[in-house]
């Protein structure tokens, strides 16, 4: 016969124990690399830099929506900045207005889930909220028609310049032509 040995039992094997400090370690590096990754993505999202005005930040949507989109993206970064600011000391943080907001969209759902419905309500937190637009709007078209009346004859050549190129009515079917792109054909 054979000399066979049975393998050892689970039991007899030796079970290291693992250090309560490396479990630590682990932990806390963990812990520090999604810090960093969430410091990263952070910064790149709102890269703002407190330096006013971001196109791409929360309020470009309120900016467009009030007309002033194509200006906006027609003035130069320093300028767009710089209205930002003044909205900013004129009209408080756009966080404040977004925590106004939001109370009243709260208020909005309770009063539409309330029994009896009370239009008059409603009809009041929908009123302030298109009053506070449009008193942003008003001194942000102010603001741009400040920064517009500063600029040089030329500054005022290439920021129409700069409107016509970003204002382009259905590209697709009707590409834009000025005169100096006809006589040249």
């Amino acid at each position: 016969m054979t000399d066979y040995q049975t393998p050892p039992q689970p039991e007899q094997i030796p079970v290291r124990k693992r250090r309560k400090w490396v479990r630590a370690l682990f932990v806390a590096s963990l812990t520090l690399n999604l810090l960093v990754i969430g410091l990263v993505a952070g910064a790149k999202i709102s890269d703002r830099g407190g330096h006013g005005f971001d196109p791409r930040g929360p309020e470009r949507g309120l900016i467009r929506d009030l007309g002033l989109g194509p200006i906006a993206s027609s003035l130069s970064r320093e300028d767009r900045r710089a209205i930002g600011r003044a909205l900013r000391e004129q009209q408080g943080s756009f966080r404040e207005k977004r925590t106004a907001l939001k109370r009243d969209f709260d208020r909005m759902l309770e009063l539409l889930r309330a029994d009896p419905y009370d239009r008059d309500q409603l009809e009041s937190i929908m009123t302030a909220q298109r009053n506070r637009v449009l008193e942003f709007g008003d001194v942000a078209r102010g603001l741009v028609l400040e920064r517009i009346e500063q600029m040089s004859h030329e500054e005022r050549q290439e920021l129409a310049e700069a409107l016509s190129q970003n204002v382009r009515f259905d590209r697709r079917k009707h590409p834009i032509r000025n005169d100096y792109d006809c006589e040249k054909r």
